[in-house]
């Protein structure tokens, strides 16, 4: 399967994915980001929070943290829906950054669930950073076929990742990350057993990847910064260990290369304002599986756009938002977003992509790490529009 066969296969259908999230790499990526455990692969996890208590409000060192111990009603279009179990721990070592860990469980509307749980611990005053994550998940969800078709899906599996960072100064770092995922994709309807022929070879796969990263932070805080610049950038290949669908389609030497480079700006708006500013692009080779490929709402975390929406093998988009607040605890946004996707680089267009603007609402959970809870509305130039109810600011 090519993204260039999907694309035209699947045209804009209705809102019923959201930016991160997709496949079940991305729900597992979920679980674990919503039990505050930090990972490498950050590019559209959608972090699903709506309550949480936090207790704790010293400053360094393991027993120094802040707890979040939370039943967290979501909301999210891909799996409808729901509430997260989680526990997680966050946490600073002297000069070093934010750590976490954490565990979680999901229960949807639709039926979908799953388990992980995970840490990412930096160490040695900054110099290292190393996350583990793994987890399972069944997801339900609809693949848009036309502007009028939805193909009900099942896909479960099992995700595992370790990553290790290291830092070359105070600003810039480094790292590799090896990923383990085993999927399996079918169809949610009684009596079908055949997929259609463009996700055949996505049925059934094993894949390792391995994940070259780097970045670029001068930012003066990890979840709520007010001045300063984040570029990062990664490139991956993956190979597919061992699949062959029903033994009709060989798989066996499947492999694919992905990359993606972002760069986000922060500065001081007025009294009690922050401007902050996100541009990234995003390219796939073809034979890439649909769920870590690019795309307008699947790469770049795009308020308005659905996941499967506009899958492409090239991507980009930019989004602006004024972070305003209100009182100590109390803050909202405004933001605007533009993305554009294509079959080549040369060939990105809003064909592929299009406009969205929204508003949200942030309710700080934790003083001490600058933790908000956020609900955002948002509305495309499709009319089409979104609720996302997450936790941390989007980029």
């Amino acid at each position: 399967m090519t993204f260039a066969a999907l694309k035209r296969s699947a045209a804009r259908g209705t809102a019923a994915l959201p930016a991160h999230q997709s496949g079940l790499a991305i729900a597992v990526a979920l679980l674990i980001a919503s039990a505050g455990a930090s990972t490498a692969q950050d590019t559209i996890l959608e972090r699903e929070f709506s309550n949480a208590a936090v207790m704790g409000q010293t400053d360094v060192g393991i027993s120094k943290g802040s707890v979040v111990i939370a039943p967290i009603p979501f909301s999210n279009p891909m799996i409808e829906h729901g509430l997260t179990l989680g526990a997680g721990y966050l946490f600073n070592l002297p000069g070093s950054k934010p750590s976490g860990a954490g565990i979680a469980a999901l229960k949807t509307s639709n039926g979908s669930e799953g388990i992980g749980g995970g840490f990412n611990l930096n160490f040695a005053d900054g110099l290292w950073s190393v996350g583990l994550i793994g987890g399972e998940a069944t997801l339900f969800y609809d693949f848009p076929l036309s502007n009028t078709a939805d193909l009900p899906l099942k896909q479960t599996g099992k995700l595992y990742a370790f990553t290790v960072s290291r830092a070359v100064n105070s600003k810039l770092s480094a790292g590799v990350s090896l990923s383990y995922l085993d999927s399996t994709l079918g169809l949610d309807v009684p009596g079908f057993e055949d997929l259609p022929p463009i996700l055949r070879p996505d049925a059934n796969v094993t894949v390792g990847k391995i994940n070259i990263h780097a970045a670029y932070d001068t930012r003066d805080d990890t979840f709520f910064p007010t001045q300063g610049a984040l570029i990062k950038g990664s490139l991956a290949y993956g190979e597919e260990l061992d699949a062959i669908f029903d033994g009709e389609i060989p798989v066996i030497d499947r492999h694919y290369s992905k990359g993606v480079a972002s760069a986000s700006r922060y500065a001081p708006l007025g009294k009690n304002g922050i401007l902050a500013a996100n541009a990234s692009i995003c390219g796939a080779s073809d034979s890439a599986p649909f769920f870590d490929g690019c795309g307008v709402g699947m790469a770049n975390g795009l308020r308005g756009f659905g996941t499967l929406d506009d899958l492409a093998s090239w991507s980009a988009g930019a989004q602006v938002e004024y972070r305003g607040r209100l009182t100590e605890r109390i803050g909202y946004v405004g933001f605007v977003g533009l993305g554009i996707g294509g079959d080549t680089f040369a060939d990105m267009s809003l064909d592929q992509g299009g406009f969205a603007a929204g508003f949200g609402l942030r309710y700080r959970i934790s003083k001490q790490f600058g933790l908000d809870y956020a609900i955002d509305y948002a509305r495309n130039d499709a009319q089409e529009e979104f609720l996302y109810i997450t936790l941390g600011q989007r980029f």
